[in-house]
């Protein structure tokens, strides 16, 4: 049975119910309304009964014509004597037929007993077994001219019955009739309600057939159908959502295990082609086989420092947690310029370090994110082009500049989640390093992909310069597993890059 015809039947038989009460209250309530008007009719009766019964005609058993009125047509006055003999008088009008009279006597002679008590108000059956008439009996016992006995007025329930009767035909026909027709609007109306149900039914079917993007039509707000299609929707979105991280998760680590196995043959390349030219016999000088020993080593290095990358990204991924400690991040930053400058002596350096900049976090990793951000600089800007270093205090609500772009919100499904101690710490304020070079450059489309593992966005950021494409990847896991973020801004090629990194604030009096 279907859920709108479950609805429908107990509706329908809750209101029957309802008007089965209904009836039965109204049927009884008129019932005894009925019963006590004639039973109050025939006690007010009794007073003029004896006179009745005097002045009647008793040859004939008429009633005088005057009395007619007071009694409804078929009622019987009668008067019985001690013996029990009875003398009856019916009330009728000219040619109408009455019933038989009632049956007051069970039975007659030295004892006689009645089929009603004296002084009480008793409902007679007619004389005949097959009689369905009834009467309602009041007896009293009086001394008249005619003699002792009892005086004895039986009113006929004729007109209580049909009554009743005309209001239970009634009753019946009106309650088929309105339940039917509640029947047909309630089906009606329980086809329009769940019509949202329908809806979310096949929507449902067709995404189990695959069609994951359909959805429920939910209009209005309100009633507990649409909330439930709200929800259901808020639901689809959400796997939908999962799924497509899932197929790009799928897909960035088929482009990672590529971009790993190309990475790593490059080297591997180059060391077995020199490998093979030492057993042919083609390094026959000293300076070529020096030369080919310097290129293996050099090689061996990349591929060294390839694997150590990747080892230290898969180690952010098992989210392992951080060994931390209070850092002075100007202090780092300022030991890291003062690296690069030796490696490059003629490029000039603008450094601006605000003081007292205290982050909680793993010394070795946060110093590797500056040391990155430098080796990044130094492998794509020209030697001698400037580049501006500075440090500085932010609020937490205070937003990246704009055009920059951050990490990606799906980060964790690249580097693991924010290192649970840090994670439960109230931050208010953040520590910003900026590192801003003049250099070729980015697109600002590809800012977005910049943090991204083997990512290169021109010619510029090349193998030729050494890099794996890895170290900015390394920042971006490093910051976050820090409860940070990591972002990037440039106008265009041509017009520099701006690198930046936002880590949680410790205040100095913290710091022990």
């Amino acid at each position: 049975m279907s859920l709108r015809a479950k609805l429908l039947s107990i509706i329908l038989g809750l209101l029957a119910l309802t008007t089965l009460i209904l009836d039965l209250a109204l049927y009884s309530s008129l019932n005894s309304f009925l019963y006590q008007r004639l039973d109050e009719q025939l006690v007010s009766s009794m007073s003029s009964a004896s006179h009745v019964l005097v002045n009647g005609d008793l040859n004939g058993g008429l009633v005088p014509q005057s009395a007619l009125g007071q009694w409804p047509v078929g009622t019987y006055i009668e008067f019985i004597d001690r013996s029990g003999v009875g003398l009856t008088l019916p009330i009728k009008a000219a040619n109408n037929t009455i019933g038989p009279p009632p049956n007051l006597i069970r039975s007659a002679g030295k004892s006689v007993s009645y089929t009603f008590q004296v002084g009480q108000v008793t409902t007679v059956k007619a004389v005949g077994e097959s009689q369905d008439l009834s009467y309602r009996v009041l007896a009293i016992d009086e001394s008249l001219p005619i003699g002792s006995g009892l005086v004895v007025v039986a009113l006929p329930e004729t007109q209580v019955d049909a009554t009743l009767h005309r209001l239970l035909v009634v009753e019946l026909l009106v309650s088929v009739g309105v339940l039917l027709l509640l029947s047909s609007i309630g089906s009606a109306s329980l086809r329009f309600g769940l019509r949202p149900i329908q809806a979310m039914t096949d929507t449902a079917s067709a995404i189990a057939d695959g069609q994951l993007d359909r959805r429920v039509e939910a209009k209005g707000t309100g009633t507990e159908v649409l909330r439930l299609a709200n929800a259901l929707n808020k639901m689809l979105e959400r796997i939908q959502s999962a799924l497509d991280r899932s197929k790009n998760s799928e897909e960035r680590l088929r482009v990672f295990i590529a971009d790993v196995s190309h990475e790593l043959r490059t080297p591997l390349t180059s060391i077995q082609g020199y490998a093979e030219l030492y057993k042919a016999g083609a390094l026959q000088n000293e300076a070529d086989l020096k030369r080919s020993i310097e290129r293996i080593e050099s090689e061996a290095k990349r591929m060294s420092a390839l694997v150590e990358d990747l080892l230290l990204l898969a180690r952010m991924d098992q989210n392992r947690p951080l060994i931390l400690e209070p850092i002075d991040l100007s202090h780092l930053v300022e030991l890291a310029v003062t690296d690069a400058s030796v490696v490059q002596p003629e490029r000039k350096f603008d450094v601006n370090l605000a003081q007292n900049l205290w982050v909680l976090g793993d010394k070795n990793q946060i110093t590797q994110v500056v040391a990155n951000l430098m080796s990044n600089v130094r492998s794509h800007t020209p030697p001698d082009s400037p580049v501006w270093v500075s440090t500085h205090r932010i609020s937490k609500l205070e937003p990246i500049p704009p055009g920059a772009k951050s990490t990606s919100k799906d980060i964790g499904d690249l580097f693991g989640s924010v290192d649970p101690t840090i994670k439960e710490l109230l931050w208010e304020s953040y520590a910003r390093l900026e590192v801003r070079d003049s250099g070729p450059g980015i697109e600002p489309e590809n800012l977005s992909k910049v943090f991204e593992r083997f990512y290169r966005s021109d010619a510029s950021r090349s193998r030729a310069q050494g890099g794996a494409g890895l170290g900015l990847s390394l920042v971006a896991a490093i910051v976050h597993a820090h409860g940070g973020r990591a972002w990037v801004y440039s106008a265009g090629l041509g017009k520099g890059t701006t690198f930046g990194v936002d880590l949680p604030l410790i205040e100095p009096d913290s710091v022990e």
